[in-house]
């Protein structure tokens, strides 16, 4: 009280009034200037995105219109192959699905995804003998609207983090129907493989995608055949950064579909009446296979058991026609090495590229 008097005494004091009442009126003017100078800025981002959504609107409409209509694939070799079609014989909800129309992603693209199984069911890899398999710490359908700077996104796969160079491997039997070299994508390079059912024994048709291969070209060449367990290539970063230097690892995604029909074109894959399928669900035996009845599934459930190849050249079990796209390492092996821990696998599962030709 005593305080507030003296203030009140101070300021009503003619030999001190004028300097309070100056130094008031600065103090007013500086938090005044700063209050502006933010507003500018915040309306200035707010005006600079305004604008970006709405040239990304006019861009996406402006392809929809005249591009699509008439859009073809630049893959000749792709046209010669079996369920190949036109890209503009597929519906644009599968090019929202698959996140390659032109322009910024939109929630309505992210409600497509939703719809077509991109929803996080709780998944769990377990593999056989209990083998040590390096695992996703950016795992299935995920947010990653923060990611994005924003715009509505989630997470189309699984990345599995491994050295720079580790041989990618074919996760079944199939053909080479994708290869991209992404420069202007995230993804990077780019292989897609068409597994028929009887590859499978799924009730469908697949499509195991994997990307930011660390080299280009590969050594693959689209329609070529390969078995479960061939080197695609070797593990890498490629694709467009954001700020951050990505780690090296394989970012994979499945798809399924009942339709035998594909396309390609310059911005990516695409599945006719395709759906988004968990990685892991790739390696389910029995049905359910529709992502809203997996994911009300008992835990126990949703535990899978996978095969694998080991950094022998085995596949564990021998008759498996699916494994993970990395070797393993055999759990009788690693629990006679106790100096490996399961973090460090990636250490053992890194093999010198240059030789790989000895080890398929």
């Amino acid at each position: 009280m005593l305080k507030v008097i003296f203030i009140l005494l101070l300021f009503f004091n003619p030999a001190y009034s004028h300097e309070i009442s100056s130094e008031y009126s600065e103090f007013k003017n500086e938090v005044s200037y700063e209050l502006m100078a933010n507003n500018h800025k915040k309306n200035k981002s707010g005006k600079k995105k305004n604008k970006g959504e709405k040239r990304s609107k006019k861009k996406q409409k402006e392809w929809i219109e005249y591009k699509y209509p008439k859009l073809r694939s630049d893959c000749l070799e792709c046209q010669n192959l079996n369920g190949f079609v036109s890209p503009s014989t597929i519906d644009l909800e599968i090019f929202r699905m698959a996140g390659i129309i032109p322009g910024r992603p939109t929630s309505k693209d992210v409600k497509i995804q939703k719809k077509r199984g991109m929803i996080r069911l709780g998944m769990k890899p377990k593999f056989y003998e209990n083998g040590k398999c390096k695992k996703c710490d950016d795992c299935w359908a995920i947010d990653y609207t923060h990611k994005r700077g924003g715009t509505p996104a989630l997470h189309k796969g699984r990345d599995l983090p491994m050295p720079f160079n580790t041989p990618v491997l074919a996760m079944a039997d199939g053909k080479v129907v994708g290869m991209f070299k992404n420069e202007m994508s995230r993804k990077g390079v780019e292989v897609v493989l068409r597994h028929t059912p009887e590859q499978t024994n799924l009730p469908f048709y697949t499509y195991t995608q994997y990307t930011h291969f660390n080299k280009w070209p590969l050594d693959l060449k689209i329609g070529q055949n390969v078995k479960v367990g061939d080197v695609l290539g070797p593990n890498g970063n490629s694709g467009k950064m954001g700020k951050r230097i990505r780690r090296p690892a394989l970012h994979f995604a499945v798809f399924k579909s009942k339709s035998p029909n594909w396309s390609s074109f310059k911005r990516g894959f695409l599945v006719k009446d395709g759906y988004w399928m968990d990685p892991v669900t790739f390696f389910k035996k029995t049905g359910p296979y529709d992502h809203k009845k997996i994911k009300k599934l008992d835990k126990k459930e949703k535990k899978i058991l996978i095969g694998y190849k080991t950094n022998g050249g085995k596949l564990i079990p021998n008759n498996t026609k699916k494994i993970w796209p990395f070797s393993c390492i055999p759990g009788n092996i690693a629990k006679k090495h106790p100096i490996l821990p399961e973090y460090k696998i990636s250490r053992v599962a890194k093999v010198n590229f240059d030789i790989l030709e000895n080890i398929q």
